[in-house]
């Protein structure tokens, strides 16, 4: 796979990883990140190319990302015939009020193009979505072009693979964590409530 990845970036260049972003943002499966990592590591990028490429590749990413959003966002009529209103709205509801920073922080983890949808879905303006797609994206994309410069390939697609890994573990865990907390808080709170009745 390695191999393909560099020939692909030998031949194309920009256009290779500009195209591999796109496909990825797109919500197709494809290693954009791992273009990415040999895109940097090949053409061996100042500072200043790193910076340069990274924001052209986080505008093409974010771009594409609309084609994932835009579908979550039509799919909404047809997954509320197909599931109870209610748990669309409760899922809506929940990730409005604490799931939109999840665009940023998901773009990082392999789990960013699946918030697309969800953002779609749950109705999140374009801009807020696109804004937050760009934050995420902009700083690891920044990231592994310098990482790619600078290091040796193997190891770095070892370090992306195991930070990948503890991302996702990351998140879970705090997802359990603030699920806990709410709970624990609606007790204390039916407690307070029966207490003063």
């Amino acid at each position: 796979m390695l191999e393909v990845v560099v020939d692909v970036i030998k031949e194309y260049g920009i256009w290779g990883l500009l195209a591999s972003l796109a496909i990825e943002a797109s919500s197709l499966p494809f290693p954009g990140g791992l273009v990415t990592l040999v895109f940097g590591f090949i053409l061996n990028l100042t500072i200043v190319e790193v910076i340069l490429y990274g924001l052209l590749a986080s505008g093409v990413y974010t771009g594409f990302s609309l084609i994932p959003y835009y579908i979550g966002y039509k799919l909404e009529d047809k997954l509320k015939e197909k599931t109870s209103r209610k748990k669309i709205e409760k899922a809506q509801s929940w990730f409005k009020k604490f799931g939109v920073w999840s665009i940023a922080f998901a773009r990082p983890l392999g789990l960013g193009n699946y918030i697309s949808y969800v953002a779609g879905v749950s109705k999140i303006n374009k801009w807020t979505f696109l804004s937050l797609t760009l934050l995420g994206i902009l700083p690891w994309t920044v990231g592994v072009l310098w990482l790619g410069s600078v290091g040796n390939l193997k190891t770095v697609k070892s370090f992306m693979e195991e930070f990948q890994l503890y991302g996702i573990i990351a998140l879970v865990v705090g997802i359990i964590i603030y699920i806990i907390y709410r709970k624990n808080k609606k007790q204390r709170s039916k407690a307070q409530t029966k207490a003063y009745e």
